[in-house]
Formats: C-alpha cells, sequence, structure tokens
C-alpha cells in the first residue's frame, strides 16, 4: 500500500468515525438500520414475500422474518396470505408504515446534508464520482470470492455482513448498544 492510499483510506476510516459520533448527537436517529430499509422496499414492491424481501437485500430469511414480526406489532405492514402459494404471505405497509418511512428518510436526508455541508455541490459530485469509481472496482474484485458461509478475516459468527463476530455492532451488542461499551443500556429510538 503506497502512502497516498494508506493517507485515503485513514481519512476514510475518521470521516465514518467523526459521522458515528455526529449520528449519536442526533435529537433522532438518521435511519433505523433494517426497519427503514425493509420498508423502503416494501413501498416499491407490489406487495412482496418475504422470500423475496430476503433475496432483494441479501439477508437471510429469518432475519426478514424478525425484522417483518417487528413492523407488523408497530402496525407498519400487514401480511395477507398469498392466494396462489398457502405458505407463503404478501406484505404491504401500511399508511403509518409510508408516514414512519418517510419520517426515517427526511432524517436521513438531514443527517448526510449535516455531514456533508463542509463539501460544495461541486466537490460532493467529484467525490460521488470517485467513491462509485471505488466501488465499481471492489465489486469487481469480490466476484469472484465465493459468498459462502465463511467470514472474512478470521471473523466467526453468524452476522459477517454486520459488524463482525457479535452481530450488529461488535462486542457492545445488537447495533453497538448495550454490553459494557461506552453507550451501555443506550438504545436509538425504535420504529
Amino acid at each position: 500500500m503506497s502512502n497516498n492510499s494508506q493517507d485515503v483510506f485513514r481519512a476514510f476510516r475518521r470521516f465514518g468515525h467523526f459521522s458515528r459520533r455526529l449520528a449519536w448527537q442526533q435529537p433522532q436517529p438518521p435511519h433505523h438500520h433494517g426497519q427503514a430499509r425493509l420498508l423502503r422496499v416494501i413501498a416499491d414492491q407490489d406487495q412482496p414475500t418475504s422470500a423475496q424481501l430476503a433475496e432483494i437485500l441479501d439477508i437471510r430469511p429469518s432475519s426478514v422474518s424478525e425484522l417483518l414480526g417487528k413492523l407488523e406489532n408497530a402496525g407498519f405492514i400487514t401480511r395477507e396470505q398469498d392466494p396462489d402459494d398457502k405458505r407463503a404471505s404478501r406484505i404491504q405497509i401500511t399508511e403509518a408504515g409510508q408516514s414512519k418511512l418517510s419520517e426515517a428518510e427526511k432524517a436521513q436526508t438531514d443527517f448526510a446534508d449535516q455531514v456533508l455541508a463542509g463539501l460544495s455541490d461541486e466537490e460532493q459530485q467529484q467525490l460521488l464520482a470517485l467513491l462509485n469509481k471505488a466501488n465499481d472496482h471492489l465489486a469487481e474484485t469480490v466476484k469472484d470470492i465465493p459468498d459462502d458461509d465463511q467470514p472474512p478475516f478470521g471473523f466467526e459468527g453468524p452476522h459477517r455482513h454486520h459488524g463482525g463476530p457479535h452481530g450488529f455492532g461488535g462486542p457492545r451488542g445488537p447495533r453497538g448498544f448495550g454490553g459494557d461499551g461506552p453507550h451501555f443500556g443506550r438504545e436509538f429510538p425504535r420504529f
């Protein structure tokens, strides 16, 4: 790795660090990782099944089922048996779910505006082009790596895509909240 590459990578990490700190200071979290994303997909699809959602989001069906249960209990979705397949349910966003989704997306937009306020529109476009170029290269690089159940870099555990050995958020528990970390007992409000 060249000195230039190291400096860029350190700057990315520092940007991520400060962005997370800013997120903690928001009166309302900018997003609720899985639920807002799932609501967006449900809103965009024509009454998808949980299997379709798992495929679209590239997450385990059991994770989708858990999130759907929470959304249904909160009144943000409804599930009705698929008339063509009695084993499947069709999922639809409710008016309350659409309202919550709009609220979450506005919070995300406001947060992104705040994070990138130090860059002009032109600089944001340049950054976007560079990040897209780097992402395209990474996508090509990882396409040849088999997508099996072996976690990268020696991590163990079922949630390799979501924070390493302890699932979402690492050793402090789900999404980094709870446990004995610096934010013990603090959780973002849930939908």
